[in-house]
């Protein structure tokens, strides 16, 4: 086994901040350096040098987009996390440079997904992209999952047995995702989710 991924985290609720290290901790990431302002999270990553930084976009001193803009004149890659999940503020992560934009909502394997995708120098988000290109962070781990099982020709009944929900959720979450990737059919879905990377094709 090579050596674990090395990882600062930085969040200004000493809870949250706990809560993001447990996770990491458990899936094998190697927390080095732990900072409540943006300061400090830029001073450990100068000391540390890790190979991904996790960074709560609302940090005290400097915001966590400050951040991420001076982290890649150190060349270390930025997970972003907020509270909020907005359009603009995953295009604001995009312009920053960061490798990808997490809402705190998100599962935590999510999370721990889009820090070894960093680590590895795999952007989830992309400078060069399109702002449509950003919508499939947005997605829910379940609206995903409603996504996948349409591509594979099942019907919303079909997938509600499945998923252990009622149609009608399934229905909604549908009509979620349709609307984030900008779309107005199944088979746009389809097509969009498969060149944004949400699935292989």
């Amino acid at each position: 086994m090579g050596e674990p991924v090395r990882a600062v985290i930085a969040d200004d609720h000493p809870v949250a901040l706990a809560g993001l290290e447990e996770v990491l901790q458990r899936a094998g990431i190697a927390v080095v350096g732990r900072a409540r302002t943006g300061r400090e999270a830029l001073s450990l990553l100068r000391q540390f040098r890790p190979d991904v930084a996790v960074v709560d976009v609302a940090l005290p001193e400097l915001s966590g987009l400050e951040v991420t803009r001076r982290a890649r004149e150190l060349g270390v890659p930025v997970v972003l996390v907020s509270m909020y999940d907005v359009e603009a503020l995953m295009r604001e992560a995009v312009k920053a440079g960061a490798a990808a934009f997490v809402s705190k909502m998100a599962l935590p394997q999510e999370i721990v997904d889009a820090v070894r995708s960093a680590a590895e120098g795999k952007a989830l988000l992309n400078g060069a992209a399109s702002p449509e290109a950003t919508h499939h962070t947005s997605l829910t781990p379940r609206e995903r999952e409603v996504v996948k099982l349409l591509a594979e020709g099942r019907k919303l009944r079909e997938i509600a047995e499945i998923l252990c929900r009622s149609p009608a959720t399934v229905r909604a979450q549908k009509a979620s995702a349709m609307r984030k990737l900008g779309v107005h059919s199944t088979a746009e879905l389809i097509r969009r989710a498969r060149e944004l990377g949400i699935f292989p094709p």
